[in-house]
């Protein structure tokens, strides 16, 4: 049993989330899908407990879906039968209908490694297998079959190792470029405040904010200094928070250089965006933070599995409510520095590359290229 549990883990990328006696739990997670595996070895009572089986399987499915935060889940009970099956057990297995409710669908199906068959319900009708029926191929081992707990520390081996992949995956940078620009915006204010005030708009347009008769007379240098200003003391509390939480993040996923380019790429692409369709002054590090959601984004259409089952949907519940804030704030919010950060860190991250994707030279003069035109586009749509 634990020999087709290790097929599962190497094959089908199932981890191992309890097992007991009898007993082993397998589950596995593609974006958003969740897909649940019971190995139960079949002993002389498992005909009359299949109801009951059924009705924890269900609650188990159910308590993971929840922790998971997961709209379903669907799941396989499959009996491991060493012994011969006799016909009115197999019988009963065909017959049972299973659990099917909108958030958790539970079948159950044996195998009988005496005559190498499925013992199922309806096989034909049920479109996607939740366990493909090759995994349970028996190859002889002989009088060389590999004991139970050989199989376990190989499985155990190849979850070590795809930890280490997803720590090397998040861990592979230090946030050097975070502290440094959290220390150079905390202390540009520091010195706004003594010089009349961070809200004051002569001291805003002293220290470099975004002002577009100022752009159009020549100051090309306000599309990167506003990224480093803030107005007032809860504007750069939260976005001093904001850049602390996502930048460690993102900047240990791309590492240093990267996620320096990203940040100032987006934080330009974050003012052409209000220079090219807002009047009002404006300031801050929005648009760069705003980049990094960018970023994070592209890092989940690279590695789609892995985002949803980490951190992608806290970072889209997160971003679609800034964005709705912005919107319900136009008079308040530079919203449209906001969407120039999120487009421009996309693109940017594309431009740079994930660590250890290889270059991607199409993917990245693509981008290039869309970022070019985008800033053309916007320095002629705000007068330049």
């Amino acid at each position: 049993m634990w020999r087709v549990a290790y097929r599962l883990v190497t094959e089908e990328e199932y981890t191992v989330v309890g097992s007991g006696g009898e007993n082993i739990e397998l589950l596995s997670r593609k974006g958003r899908e969740l897909r649940y595996v019971q190995l139960r070895l079949a002993n002389f009572l498992w005909g009359a407990t299949m109801g009951y089986d059924l009705r924890e399987g269900a609650g188990r499915m159910d308590d993971i879906r929840r922790q998971l935060r997961a709209r379903a889940i669907e799941g396989q009970i499959v009996y491991v039968c060493y012994e011969p099956v006799t016909e009115s057990m197999r019988d009963a297995l065909q017959q049972e209908e299973g659990i099917h409710e909108q958030q958790v669908s539970l079948d159950l199906a044996g195998y009988d490694f005496t005559e190498g068959q499925w013992i199922i319900r309806n096989r034909k009708e049920r479109g996607t297998e939740v366990v493909s029926p090759q995994l349970f191929d028996d190859t002889p081992y002989g009088d060389e079959e590999p004991p139970a707990s050989h199989w376990m520390r190989s499985i155990e081996q190849v979850e070590m190792e795809r930890e280490r992949e997803v720590r090397s995956t998040f861990f592979y940078g230090k946030p050097r470029f975070t502290y440094a620009f959290l220390a150079i915006i905390i202390a540009i204010f520091i010195l706004m405040e003594l010089s009349g005030g961070s809200q004051d708009p002569r001291v805003l347009l002293l220290f470099g904010a975004k002002f577009n008769p100022l752009i159009l007379a020549g100051e090309w240098w306000r599309f990167v200094t506003p990224m480093f200003l803030h107005i007032g003391f809860m504007h750069i509390l939260f976005n001093g928070v904001a850049l602390y939480s996502l930048g460690t993040l993102t900047e240990q996923i791309y590492g240093s250089v990267r996620f320096f380019l990203v940040y100032m790429i987006s934080g330009i692409s974050g003012v052409v965006g209000s220079f090219a369709f807002s009047e009002n002054i404006s300031a801050g590090a929005s648009g760069a933070i705003f980049g990094l959601f960018g970023a994070m984004l592209y890092f989940g259409t690279q590695n789609k599995e892995l985002f949803f089952q980490t951190l992608g949907t806290n970072i889209l519940v997160v971003l679609g409510i800034n964005l709705v804030i912005g919107f319900l704030s136009p008079g308040i919010i530079d919203n449209y520095a906001h969407l120039g950060g999120l487009v421009g860190g996309f693109l940017a991250s594309a431009l740079v590359g994930m660590p250890k994707h290889g270059p991607r030279i199409g993917i990245r003069i693509g981008a290039l290229t869309l970022l070019v035109l985008l800033f053309w586009w916007g320095l002629r749509t705000g007068g330049l």
